[in-house]
C-alpha cells in the first residue's frame, strides 16, 4: 500500500469521527418514577376467616331435602391503608366444583341470603357428591360497618368497579347480597343512600354466612364428612 493512499483512508476516518463527534454534541436527560396507591392491607379482625358450623348430626338433617343450618356466622374483615383510599373487594369461590348449579331448594332462616347459582358457593365433595351450600352477604346495619373514626359506613355495589358513580344497594334488610364470581364489586360510602365510594383510611365490615346441606339419602353418609368451603376476598384500588 502506497503513501498516498494511506493518507487518503487516514483522511477518510478523521472526517468520520469529526461527523460522529459532531452528531453527539448532545444528551438527553431522562426522568423516570412511579406513583402508586396507598398500600391497604385486609385482615380478618378475629377467628381468623373461619365460619365453623361444628359438629352436625346426621340425625338432625333432613333425608329427602336440604337441611338449612340455623346459625348465622359472622366474619369481622379489617381493610387499613396508609392513606385514605378508595378500595372495593370481590368474592370468588374456589370450591366452585361443588357448588350448586340452580336455586337452592329451602329458604335460609334469614331470607336476606339469596339462593341463586351466582349467590351461592359450594361446601365440597363426599364420595363424588355435593355436601351443600353456602350464601353470605355483607351486614348493612347502623354500626355494623365503620371507618378508623367510629363513623358509619353503608355498602355498596357495582358491576363496572372503575366507575365513578352509579353505585347501589340491593335486596335484604340487614345484608347486602354478595355475589360468588367476582362479577361484582363492593365498597363503601359515608350517607345511606350514596351513589358512590368513599376513600377512607380504614375500613371495617362483617360479612355473614348461612349454608344448608344436601338431603342426607344423596349424601349417603357411612363416615365423617367435613364442610370444606373456601371463598377468595380479592381487595380491589378503584
Amino acid at each position: 500500500m502506497n503513501a498516498m493512499f494511506k493518507k487518503g483512508m487516514l483522511a477518510s476516518v478523521l472526517a468520520v469521527a469529526a461527523s460522529s463527534a459532531m452528531a453527539a454534541s448532545s444528551i438527553d436527560i431522562q426522568v423516570t418514577g412511579k406513583i402508586v396507591p396507598a398500600s391497604c392491607t385486609p385482615t380478618f379482625t378475629s377467628g381468623g376467616g373461619i365460619a365453623d358450623f361444628g359438629t352436625i348430626k346426621v340425625a338432625s338433617l333432613n333425608d329427602t331435602t336440604a337441611t338449612s343450618l340455623a346459625d348465622t356466622k359472622i366474619i369481622p374483615i379489617s381493610i387499613s391503608c396508609e392513606s385514605p383510599t378508595r378500595i372495593g373487594v370481590t368474592f370468588n369461590d374456589a370450591h366452585s366444583d361443588s357448588a350448586p348449579t340452580a336455586d337452592l331448594p329451602v329458604n335460609y332462616s334469614d331470607t336476606d341470603f339469596a339462593l341463586t347459582p351466582q349467590y351461592t358457593a359450594g361446601l365440597g365433595m363426599y364420595n363424588g357428591k355435593k355436601i351443600g351450600a353456602y350464601s353470605m352477604g355483607i351486614q348493612k346495619d347502623a354500626g355494623t360497618a365503620t371507618n378508623d373514626t367510629g363513623e358509619n359506613l353503608y355498602p355498596i355495589f357495582s358491576t363496572v368497579a372503575s366507575a365513578v358513580s352509579g353505585w347501589g344497594g340491593k335486596g335484604g334488610s340487614h345484608y347486602l347480597q354478595i355475589v360468588t364470581d367476582k362479577s361484582e364489586t363492593y365498597s363503601f360510602t359515608n350517607v345511606p343512600g350514596g351513589d358512590a365510594p368513599v376513600a377512607q383510611k380504614q375500613v371495617n365490615f362483617k360479612v355473614g354466612i348461612m349454608a344448608q346441606i344436601n338431603p342426607t339419602n344423596d349424601l349417603n353418609i357411612t363416615d365423617e364428612a367435613t364442610l370444606d368451603g373456601l371463598t377468595n376476598v380479592e381487595l380491589v384500588y378503584l
